[in-house]
Parts: C-alpha cells; sequence; structure tokens
C-alpha cells in the first residue's frame, strides 16, 4: 500500500502521491494540456492555396511557411500574387494555437501600405479562412482564402 503520510501533528493525511485528489487533478490537467498544445507543432511547414476578395472579385495564389514552435514561439512568411504579380510581406504578428492560426502582416501596393489579418482553422487536411485588408486602420478589403500543405517535390 506504501508508506503512509503524516502531518505535523501526527494526523494521517495518505497513503502517497494518488491518495492526494488535488494532486491526482494536477497531474491530469498538466497531462491534458501537454497533449492538446502538442498538436500544434504538427503545423509547421509550407502551405500553398488560392485568396479571394469578396468585394472586388480579385484573387490569386497564396504562400506560407509556418516555423516552430520554438521555445513556444513561431514565425512565419508570407506573400501572394496579386494581379499577376508576387507580392511579398512583412509579418507583423504570428499565433497558433491548436488548429487555429492568425498572421497579420503589411505590404505594399500602388506606393501604399496596407495591412492585412488572416484567421483560419486547419481541418487535417487544409487551412481555411477569412482575411480582412486595412490602409491606416480603415477597411477596404475582405475575403476568404484555403491552402493546403506543399508537396514536396
Amino acid at each position: 500500500m506504501g508508506r503512509e503520510w503524516r502531518d505535523l501533528d501526527g494526523a494521517s493525511v495518505g497513503h502517497g502521491f494518488c491518495d492526494n485528489l488535488g494532486m491526482t487533478r494536477l497531474a491530469l490537467c498538466l497531462t491534458v494540456l501537454i497533449t492538446t498544445s502538442a498538436a500544434a507543432p504538427g503545423l509547421a511547414g509550407k502551405y500553398v492555396g488560392e485568396w479571394k476578395s469578396s468585394g472586388s472579385g480579385n484573387g490569386g495564389a497564396i504562400r506560407f511557411t509556418l516555423d516552430g514552435p520554438h521555445a513556444e514561439i513561431w514565425k512565419a512568411e508570407l506573400s501572394f500574387v496579386l494581379d499577376g504579380a508576387d507580392v511579398p510581406t512583412v509579418m507583423r504578428e504570428t499565433k497558433v494555437n491548436e488548429a487555429k492560426i492568425e498572421l497579420t502582416y503589411t505590404f505594399e501596393a500602388q506606393g501604399t501600405t496596407l495591412q492585412s489579418h488572416i484567421t483560419g482553422d486547419w481541418d487535417g487536411a487544409a487551412f481555411k479562412g477569412k482575411y480582412d485588408t486595412t490602409v491606416s486602420g480603415a477597411p477596404i478589403d475582405s475575403g476568404t482564402w484555403t491552402a493546403v500543405r506543399e508537396k514536396k517535390q
């Protein structure tokens, strides 16, 4: 049965680790937390897909890379095609939480700096999500996007 534990007054406090309900619950919670947060590292990789504006009807290719987590920090790089030209971006924020991502980036178009914020959910085969684009904080475009893992060549 194990060693009996006593407090400073000599009263019995149990027969080991598993007799302490609070510690058992803590161990269970930590196990669940570690298991669920471990799902996100599988999202690291390169992705390719398409974006489509809800307003203008424009669309094109989107490519991004998720790198991490390194000390719980994710990094991302993203580019997309607009009017047949590849548009580089500067990543401002990367969030990955289980099967959800949020990326905020800036880019130049016609001499103006714009900012886009995309959100997406991984369904096991692809990311699907929405984006919003602003200029000086004012909304100018929104739409949807999808992406799958880039096939290794």
